[in-house]
């Protein structure tokens, strides 16, 4: 037989092993499959089970003011860390550094928030503040957070309306500017008896001398505190100073008569069961 013949012969077997080689395992491989679907039919065989679902393990929020939080920009915009660190404070975040990233950080998202393992939840309560914002876990130590401003953000999340106080939340200094001997304590019981915190009762410490009815005197975080308290005093005229926190000062005057009638007061606004803060740590 030549080489031809021997090479064509070859060929023809190895075509033909082919064929056996299909036209046994498809039948297998189909009765295969048929089989294994009927056994799923009959319930002779568990189907897998589905993936299982992960939800997020919501715990308590920390107290805002019990870490700190470091303000870094990496934006590029001169100021960003010292905005963004102004908005934390006013919602109650102790604020530690601000200072501008370094210039190898190129930070596309809204904001990053570096933590350690045992700040994250402390991570994920500044996240809720910034849209947007990523989490990623440095390793460090403790509980403070590096929130590093990207070129995404934009601005933080609305703060809530604040609730306008009751009376017993508000504390007042009652001071005497009159020639009426006595009037500050008079005054001061009577508040009281309408759930006001009286604190200081005595003349008044500036010695001012005050010819209209009265003032009150209140800081940045007494506002609602004062206008709650003007509309028990008619004609009584508000005065911002420089004070911290949210006690305020009733001046009493020579022109004061007496405090406004009780049934000519605004009715205070329903109080709702203030909520508990949470915050949700992502599945493992």
């Amino acid at each position: 037989m030549s080489d031809e013949e021997l090479t064509a012969t070859e060929k023809w077997r190895t075509h033909r092993l082919r064929q056996i080689v299909l036209f046994v395992t498809i039948p297998g491989v189909l009765l295969g499959t048929a089989s294994l679907t009927a056994a799923y039919s009959a319930g002779w065989m568990s189907p897998p089970p589905p993936p299982r679902a992960c939800a997020p393990q919501i715990v308590p929020a920390p107290a805002r003011a019990s870490f700190v939080a470091n303000v870094m920009n990496a934006t590029g915009k001169e100021g960003m860390a010292g905005e963004v660190a102004a908005g934390l404070a006013k919602r109650g975040f102790s604020i530690g550094s601000i200072s501008n990233a370094p210039e190898s950080w190129y930070v596309t998202e809204s904001a990053v928030i570096h933590h350690g393992p045992t700040g994250l939840d402390q991570a994920l309560l500044v996240a809720t503040q910034i849209p947007g914002a990523k989490l990623f876990d440095d390793g460090r130590a403790g509980k403070s957070v590096d929130v590093v401003v990207g070129i995404g953000y934009t601005s933080m999340v609305p703060i809530p309306a604040r609730l306008k106080p009751i009376p017993s939340e508000v504390r007042v200094n009652v001071y005497n500017t009159t020639y009426k001997t006595g009037l500050a304590k008079v005054v001061a019981d009577q508040l009281k008896a309408r759930g006001f915190v009286i604190k200081d009762v005595s003349n008044d410490p500036l010695r001012t001398l005050q010819m209209g009815t009265a003032i009150i005197r209140y800081g940045a975080e007494g506002d609602l505190a004062a206008a709650l308290l003007q509309e028990h005093v008619p004609g009584a005229q508000l005065v911002k100073d420089g004070r911290a926190g949210k006690g305020v000062d009733l001046v009493l005057g020579n022109a004061y008569t007496a405090l406004t009638d009780p049934a000519n007061i605004p009715p205070l606004p329903p109080r709702t069961k203030p909520v508990t803060p949470t915050v949700a740590r992502p599945c493992q």
